[in-house]
């Protein structure tokens, strides 16, 4: 099996020639030059992957389930049960990224790397039950966060191997808002007050216990050597499962979607072991919490939605797949300038005065 170091030697940037070639396509459409917006840059960068032939037709959204010791802590109205409680609920199609997906005709995985009670029979890709207190000692041992990365990188292989195309990053795991949040603010230096928001929804006074608890936790566990030693001591296995998943799609030149905070955590630890993985990966929507915008920033990510959505599980993964499905097939039906009768001439390409 490919080792973590191997599969980072071996990830290589999209070819921005072909991503020219795909821009081209779009600017011989019988339509004002660069009028789909958007829906124009998604197409290039498909095009790059694919090599002209773009199919997305099979999409999946890989769901990492796990708990999170600092949940001790009363930094999240819901019980820890409840990551359980949900995950299973998934299984059974029983959730707001089930319907959403089952609408969509995507496909989704739930995978248990990290819940304390087991949500399958087989537990195979359990790195340990739930993380440490992030407050009072590391989340992980360097070795799990490693382990943890390989669980989701084969887990989307082996979705990869059954044929999926398009892929996206959800989650399930109380009080993960906080462990990301820690993370982000680890890695960017910044305050415990700019990244912490509601979660799925605090009163103003858990959520100052909630920005004490990560400022803490972010302070005892300092200095760091790494992004790897920063994600061990004060994240958590699901956002390390979707590291996986981001640099499996990067290694096969495959697009993967982000959904909201804990996703996006994912993609900022993927992004510093290998910033080629970004050449792969699309912002669904715009999540509420704050630090999903400082993230935004900071990789340069251009979400597709402003819906101020704020459930998790990957729910905007299978928004965006629409999306992309729609972008493509648009795209790949418009006549051209010559077949609608009409000159490209004719048109100001006002792309050029921005």
């Amino acid at each position: 099996m490919v080792d973590l170091h191997e599969i980072l030697r071996e990830i290589k940037p999209l070819d921005k020639h072909a991503i020219e070639k795909g821009k081209k396509i779009c600017d011989q459409l019988a339509k004002p030059l660069g009028a789909l917006g958007k829906m124009e840059t998604i197409y290039a960068r498909l095009y790059a992957m694919f090599q002209g032939a773009i199919d997305i037709s099979k999409q999946i959204v890989l769901v990492y389930v796990a708990d999170n010791g600092v949940v001790a802590e009363g930094i999240s109205a819901n019980p820890q049960e409840t990551t359980y409680v949900v995950a299973r609920n998934m299984l059974e199609g029983k959730t707001g990224l089930c319907a959403i997906s089952r609408h969509v005709g995507s496909d989704v995985r739930v995978v248990d790397i990290g819940c304390m009670k087991d949500v399958h029979t087989d537990q195979a890709c359990k790195v340990r039950r739930g993380t440490g207190n992030i407050l009072k000692e590391p989340a992980l041992t360097r070795e799990q966060a490693v382990e943890a990365i390989m669980v989701g990188y084969r887990e989307t292989l082996s979705c990869i191997q059954k044929g999926y195309k398009l892929f996206g990053t959800g989650e399930m795991g109380i009080g993960n808002t906080t462990t990301s949040a820690a993370v982000i603010s680890a890695i960017l230096n910044l305050e415990a007050s700019q990244v912490t928001g509601y979660g799925a929804g605090l009163t103003e006074g858990m959520k100052s216990h909630k920005t004490q608890v990560i400022a803490s936790a972010v302070a005892r566990h300092a200095p760091y050597r790494d992004v790897l030693d920063i994600a061990a001591k004060v994240g958590g296995l699901d956002m390390l499962g979707m590291v996986g998943t981001y640099l499996a799609c990067a290694h096969h030149q495959l697009p993967c979607v982000v959904d909201g905070l804990i996703s996006i955590t994912g993609l900022l630890i993927a992004s510093k072991l290998n910033s080629h993985v970004l050449d792969y990966c699309f912002a669904s929507h715009l999540s509420t919490e704050p630090a999903y915008r400082l993230v935004c920033e900071h990789l340069g990510l251009d979400p597709m939605l402003l819906m101020d959505m704020r459930l998790g599980e990957g729910s905007g993964c299978p928004l965006a797949f629409f999306l992309m499905s729609n972008a493509v097939y648009t795209i790949e039906e418009m006549p051209t300038f010559s077949e609608g009768k009409l000159s490209r001439n004719d048109y100001i390409d006002i792309r050029q005065s921005k």
